[in-house]
């Protein structure tokens, strides 16, 4: 299940079965009563896609929803600013996200694996790990069992392993849930029943591709048999670039209702604080690891410079956002912040606070800004039309790449346009207007991406 071609299924079960929509009738009264979810494999860069589980949970909070995300066939070469901040988005609705690591059905070292799953934890902070190209066959039961240990010995939550095909007993507990089936077309009885039907449907979930949004009985008879399902009508080499347009509906059809009373969520963590120049401090945080059973809709920022007597700066960010940039600040002086999260029920407690000093005034200084667009994957894109903006009016412009010669401690909106199939999508801090201003102290570069 790589970003970039289905995976080719091994094991001596697994078998390519094209049905409509079959009637699933095993299931084992004792292991029939928790709720099934949706586990998705997000394997598209953060935008639209992501922003439809968001819709998707808000609308239906009591079902569970997993998101697996892959930026490049596992963590990558580096931390992507725009995935760190679309995760939080996710969590703060409560989506549990997963990170992506091949397995190479046992063939890839311990430590090797083990790396990768700390590369997740320290850039992207997922709840969890999904291990793909697991092996179903007798033999790989310990060193899959070790994974698993490692991954919850380090404070994450959830384990899925997926051999995209059916497995043998043995294999039971060596994940917290397995993957049994993975191929175009649905799953069948005899897919899902049999052995499967002597342990709890928390140990199996199910993945089906290229098929239409089957009825709602369907979607009741099989989820009987497992904990989490997925169906899309994507195919091709990578059914996973996208979301269907039905998965609201899918979500809905699974929806029992929830007996948890909202309450308000608790309170932001991680809350820091950067002076970036003489007018202005950035803030950060992480968002409430619990939303107290109702999204997360904004946050409330208080700002203090005794840090007694405190100001309400924003009363209502009206986003799931976890940054702020604070301007108009005055230079050389020492500004405390505090974050509280906002649902529908209420408003948390406030975070611990968090200080920072504003610059000293700097004048005479030259330093520049350069902009810089490149594609979603990080390609070069030249000729892009730019401006740079001081004090409403345009003083100057040209084509990408581009750097202009500019004043240190100087406020400038800098803008990018669209041309033709190239169409801006968002800056490298994770901003999603074309404007986005700045006041530097220091050279600096910006970052567009474009969609092409």
């Amino acid at each position: 299940m790589t970003e970039q071609k289905t995976r080719t299924i091994v094991g001596i079960f697994a078998i390519l079965l094209i049905v409509t929509t079959p009637i699933m009738t095993a299931s084992h009264p004792a292991f029939a009563t928790s709720s099934t979810g949706v586990i998705v494999p997000l394997y598209s860069y953060p935008g639209s896609y992501w922003n439809q589980l968001i819709q998707a949970k808000n609308a239906h909070p009591s079902v569970p929803i997993v998101a697996i995300i892959n930026p490049n066939n596992g963590p990558g070469s580096s931390s992507d600013p725009t995935y760190v901040s679309s995760v939080q988005q996710l969590q703060s609705v409560g989506i549990t996200v997963l990170g992506y690591v091949a397995t190479g059905y046992g063939s890839n070292s311990q430590s090797s694996e083990e790396s990768q799953v700390n590369t997740y934890i320290n850039w992207y902070h997922v709840d969890g790990i999904f291990f793909d190209e697991m092996a179903n066959w007798s033999g790989l039961e310990t060193y899959y069992a070790t994974l698993n240990n490692y991954v919850h010995n380090h404070g994450l939550k959830m384990t899925v392993g997926n051999p995209g095909a059916d497995t043998i007993s043995s294999y039971i507990g060596t994940m917290d849930n397995l993957v049994i089936y993975e191929n175009p077309g649905l799953p069948t009885t005899t897919d899902l029943g049999g052995w499967h039907t002597s342990y709890s449907k928390t140990n199996f979930s199910y993945i089906a591709y290229g098929v239409s949004l089957p009825s709602l009985s369907y979607i009741t008879s099989s989820s009987s048999n497992v904990s989490y399902i997925y169906i899309t009508n994507d195919g091709g080499d990578n059914p996973y670039d996208t979301v269907p347009s039905y998965f609201g509906t899918e979500v809905a059809d699974l929806d029992t209702g929830s007996s948890v009373v909202p309450t308000a969520p608790n309170a932001p963590t991680g809350l820091t604080a950067t002076a970036a120049s003489t007018s202005q401090i950035n803030l950060s945080w992480t968002a409430p690891s619990n939303n107290g059973g109702s999204a997360v809709t904004g946050y409330k920022i208080d700002r203090s410079t005794s840090g007694s007597t405190w100001s309400t700066i924003v009363a209502n960010t009206g986003s799931t956002g976890t940054t702020y940039l604070n301007t108009g600040l005055t230079a050389n002086t020492a500004y405390t912040y505090r974050v509280s999260a906002i649902n529908s029920v209420g408003t948390s407690s406030p975070s611990s606070t968090a200080s920072a000093t504003t610059s000293t005034t700097s004048t005479g200084s030259t330093v520049t800004i350069t902009v810089k667009t490149v594609g979603l994957t990080g390609n070069t894109i030249t000729g892009l039309w730019t401006t740079l903006i001081s004090g409403g009016s345009t003083i100057k412009s040209g084509y990408t790449t581009k750097t202009y010669s500019v004043t240190a401690g100087h406020t400038y909106t800098v803008t990018v346009a669209n041309y033709q199939n190239y169409v801006f999508d968002h800056w490298s801090n994770g901003n999603t207007n074309s404007k986005i201003t700045v006041t530097p102290t220091q050279s600096v570069t910006l970052t567009a991406y474009y969609q092409q």
